[in-house]
């Protein structure tokens, strides 16, 4: 097992998918034990897929209507059937 030395040319690789097999585990492990590599991968993975990253509002509300629908579809059974 190589040790993994901290550089930004490791972390771009990592992030452009071009490190190899040993290169990457390596990266992985060491990931956990540098809070610094891992805040700039955080950084650039939620830049790069920010959809991921969308958190619901604390104080989600919903309208009577919703509601209605919401406890009408708690009173509905569904049937299964099985097949041969």
């Amino acid at each position: 097992m190589s040790m993994f030395v901290c550089d930004r040319k490791t972390v771009r690789d990592f992030l452009n998918e071009q490190l190899r097999e040993d290169e990457r585990l390596d990266f992985l492990l060491h990931l956990d034990d540098c809070p610094n590599c891992w805040e700039t991968v955080y950084a650039a993975t939620k830049a790069t897929h920010p959809h991921f990253y969308k958190r619901a509002p604390k104080n989600a509300k919903f309208t009577d209507a919703e509601l209605k629908k919401l406890e009408a579809g708690k009173d509905r059974k569904e049937e299964i059937f099985e097949v041969a």
